[in-house]
């Protein structure tokens, strides 16, 4: 896990701000908070997946000049393999006050976020709406601490950019709670945030954690679990490939719909987008 917020860089000299962080959505949350003042680095290239994503030598060069690296934790802690190598740079990791969920009980595994007791959670949380007010205060605090000339501006940004995740997060919620048809089938166990959030149930999970193909017993239990509740859609991310999927999208006739976790592609522009455009597919899907 990244330093704690207490361990924030000293207030430097007023001068545009380098920064990095490892997933998009938290770079679109970081250029609201901060403006025009902070140069954020986006670690993760749009469509890849945290799972299987290994730093190039160019991207820890260029990471030299970042002096703050924000990061989730769990989907991202390949960042900290690198921390002896940025010594002008803090790792801050954005689940303070955060509501961890356990992991699921398949034992889903990210190499998992932890917290002072030593359990395991699922790192998926920024997810909601809600929980992307929790990043975003955390970061206008620690760009404040850095800068405190500029607090006041970061305070003022973060309140608007929190208006409007408020009104998301409510809006989200009218669209998705009243779905007579809220159970989920999902490739990957990255929903439960999201589910919790907006009355939706992930009922199934085809890989319970990256990479791991289903057993033959959970395969089967598959198989009749969508049989009994007759689903006709299962979901899947642009990260993920579908080979290992195309068996059961075949021999049950499911549909695969796209949602996607991590954005910063053209569809995907914005943090606020990416969930909205996700609840749009769910509700689509499973209103039919």
């Amino acid at each position: 896990m990244g330093q704690a917020f207490c361990s924030a860089p000293r207030p430097i000299a007023e001068k545009r701000l380098q920064v990095a962080a490892t997933i998009f959505p938290l770079v679109d949350i970081i250029r609201h908070v901060s403006g025009d003042f902070v140069k954020v680095m986006q670690i993760l290239p749009a469509g890849a997946s945290p799972h299987t994503f290994d730093l190039t030598p160019a991207q820890v060069r260029e990471l030299q000049e970042a002096r703050i690296i924000f990061k989730i934790g769990g989907v991202d802690d390949w960042i900290d393999a690198i921390a002896n190598s940025l010594p002008q740079a803090v790792i801050v990791t954005l689940n303070r006050d955060i509501a961890l969920q356990p992991l699921s009980a398949e034992g889903h595994v990210h190499s998992a976020v932890k917290d002072a007791y030593h359990e395991e959670f699922d790192p998926h949380y920024w997810l909601r709406a809600d929980n992307g007010q929790i990043i975003a205060r955390q970061i206008s605090e620690v760009l404040g601490k850095i800068f405190p000339g500029r607090a006041e501006s970061f305070r003022m940004n973060f309140a608007d950019f929190s208006r409007e995740l408020d009104s998301l997060h409510q809006e989200l919620i009218e669209k998705l709670s009243g779905l007579k048809n809220n159970k989920m089938i999902v490739f990957h166990d990255a929903w439960r945030y999201f589910a919790a959030a907006y009355g939706l149930e992930i009922a199934a999970v085809f890989q319970s954690s990256p990479g791991r193909e289903p057993t033959p017993r959970e395969l089967r239990d598959l198989y009749s679990l969508v049989k009994k509740y007759s689903f006709k859609i299962i979901f899947s991310e642009p990260q993920l490939p579908k080979a290992s999927i195309e068996p059961l999208l075949r021999d049950l006739g499911l549909q695969l719909v796209i949602l996607d976790p991590l954005g910063g592609t053209d569809a995907n522009d914005s943090y606020a987008r990416m969930l909205r455009r996700n609840a749009l597919a769910i509700h689509r899907a499973l209103e039919r």
